[in-house]
């Protein structure tokens, strides 16, 4: 199975020894989410592995995170609450999409890249505003060196 190293041009090729038991459910997990090959999801995983490994290690560092916040719609003080805070954090957000869903909600989506620590403060100043349903996000590290090409 091939998988990726430093450059994304150049695959290595690998050998992974597993159970007949795990190369089934290998195999089905292949199927049934459109993968194109066992070595793509094993590359997949070893990506996710290696991230969820970093970030348990993380003290200081750049994350780029995706913030999703679910609210009631009609709720006009949350908004302007929510667009001062995306004005105060102007400098670690990149983007951000204001969705509403069926009647009765509306989603917000923030991208943010900064160090660990902002990420998680701009998530609790946000989890913090009354009227927030649901917030739910994802932290990636990142290479700082990787956005400057």
């Amino acid at each position: 199975m091939s998988v990726y190293y430093f450059n994304k041009n150049e695959l290595t090729v690998i050998s992974v020894s597993l159970s007949p038991e795990l190369l089934s459910r290998l195999d089905l997990f292949v199927k049934n989410t459109g993968y194109s090959s066992r070595s793509e999801a094993v590359r997949m995983a070893v990506r996710d592995t290696l991230s969820k490994y970093a970030l348990e290690r993380l003290e200081r560092g750049q994350v780029v995170s995706t913030v999703t916040v679910i609210s009631e719609r009609e709720q006009h003080a949350l908004n302007s609450h929510l667009m001062d805070l995306r004005h105060e954090y102007d400098n670690s957000i990149f983007s951000n999409m204001h969705l509403h869903v069926g009647t009765g909600y509306c989603i917000e989506i923030f991208m943010v890249r900064d160090e660990y620590e902002k990420v998680l403060d701009f998530v609790s100043r946000v989890r913090a505003l009354r009227g927030i349903r649901e917030v739910n996000y994802t932290l990636t590290p990142i290479d700082e060196r990787e956005f400057e090409r």
